[in-house]
């Protein structure tokens, strides 16, 4: 961390005490002195403090320079509940791959809607929760991100969706998809258009739409009207 990070989304001491931290989080779990779940607690507590304190907008896509590092590192408890249904589970992997394995009542469904990866934008959050010190690059210090790169974020975004849906087994899908289309620069804009969502979900079931207006992120640059957040509701026909 220091040596990659140091004073730019954080200062050379939070990096220092960050990356002692992770490191020493991965040696407990390895000696068993602390078991997946505190690992998984540990790891949550260490990347929201991280969060708290970087020296971004909040993605980091880029750091400012020349900026006084007024915060530190401090982290707490997360308040993990211990009601949870025994019988949750959680997946890391395609959606478009899982969906062909599993079989739920409802699946909800919220893509990516243009061509801002997600993983360029969390790239360091992902590398500490990772942990395999892999080498950074260019300005922003990012890591090789080539495999997790999101179909969703291309011009390959509507045929994903539409082998997505096909493979679903369920009694509902719920999207969440916004209504940006081409109102922004070409990075903001929607990759799969209204009319291809709605033939590809009627092709499913029947389907409903809701929205809300919904202010759309930017940076100061663009002012985006009638922004809307909505949600595709199908009752799938079988």
């Amino acid at each position: 961390m220091t040596d990659n990070f140091a004073d730019t989304y954080f200062s050379r001491d939070d990096c220092a005490k960050i990356g002692y931290i992770r490191e020493d989080i991965e040696v407990l779990y390895k000696k068993g002195d602390i078991n997946t779940r505190e690992r998984a607690i540990l790891i949550t507590s260490l990347l929201y403090a991280m969060d708290k304190i970087a020296n971004t907008c909040g993605h980091y896509d880029a750091y400012r320079k020349g900026v006084e590092f007024d915060k530190s590192l401090e982290l707490y408890v997360p308040m993990a509940n211990r009601q949870n249904n025994p019988n949750n589970q959680c997946f890391n992997m395609d959606s478009n791959e899982l969906v062909k394995n599993i079989e739920a009542d409802l699946v909800y469904i919220d893509p990516p809607y243009n061509s801002r990866q997600y993983c360029d934008a969390y790239h360091l959050l992902e590398n500490v929760a990772r942990w395999e010190k892999p080498e950074v690059f260019g300005v922003a210090k990012k890591m090789d991100r080539s495999s997790m790169k999101s179909k969703y974020c291309t011009q390959s975004a509507t045929e994903a969706f539409e082998q997505l849906i096909g493979d679903i087994k369920a009694k509902y899908i719920l999207l969440s998809y916004n209504n940006m289309a081409e109102k922004g620069n070409d990075r903001s804009n929607a990759k799969i258009s209204d009319q291809d969502i709605m033939r590809i979900l009627e092709k499913k079931g029947e389907v409903k739409v809701f929205s809300e207006s919904y202010k759309a992120f930017t940076t100061g640059k663009s002012d985006i009207d009638d922004n809307q957040e909505r949600l595709f509701l199908c009752r799938c026909f079988n």
